[in-house]
C-alpha cells in the first residue's frame, strides 16, 4: 500500500507487525513524527527496518531530495528515556550495521568502526567512508 508519509497512516492503532523503510527515512521531512506514526500503527514488538546511506557516503549527498544524512546512532534518540520529551519514544534497537566498500580502505574503515563505532564517527569517517547503514528496531509501547 502506498501511503503520504507526511500525513498519519491509514491503519488502526496497534495493528502493524513489520515495517520496511529502504531508502526512504532520509527524504522525510519530520522523522520523528513519522516514528511517532510507526509507533502508533504498530503492534507491541513490530520490527521496523531501516535502510539508508550513511552521512559520509557520497549516495547521501548525489541525491538533492534528501533532507537528511543520518548516522549509526541517530535513532539513539528513540530509545533513551532522556531524549524521549522531544522524540516520543517508543524504540527499542535490536540491531543496527554498517557497510563499506571494498579495498583497503574499506577493510580499514570496517576495522576502526569494530574496534570503536563512536570514534570511528568521531575521527575517522570522512577518510574511511561508509556506505549503507541498516536499522533493525522494534515498537515498544510505554
Amino acid at each position: 500500500m502506498l501511503c503520504d508519509l507526511a500525513r498519519p497512516l491509514p491503519f488502526a492503532e496497534s495493528s502493524v507487525d513489520a515495517f520496511f523503510l529502504d531508502n526512504v527515512i532520509e527524504h522525510i521531512q519530520d522523522i520523528p513524527s513519522l516514528v511517532a506514526e510507526l509507533v502508533r500503527v504498530g503492534k507491541p514488538g513490530a520490527r521496523i527496518t531501516m535502510v539508508t546511506p550513511h552521512f559520509t557516503s557520497l549516495s547521501s549527498w548525489r541525491d538533492p531530495t534528501h533532507v537528511h544524512h543520518l548516522s549509526y546512532f541517530s535513532f539513539d534518540h528513540f530509545a533513551k528515556p532522556s531524549t524521549r520529551h522531544y522524540t516520543g519514544g517508543g524504540l527499542d534497537i535490536l540491531e543496527r550495521d554498517l557497510s563499506f566498500g571494498g579495498g583497503f580502505l574499506g577493510i580499514l574503515g570496517r576495522l576502526l568502526f569494530r574496534i570503536s563505532p563512536e570514534k570511528y564517527e568521531r575521527k575517522y569517517c570522512f577518510v574511511f567512508r561508509a556506505s549503507t547503514l541498516r536499522f533493525e528496531l522494534e515498537v515498544v509501547k510505554c
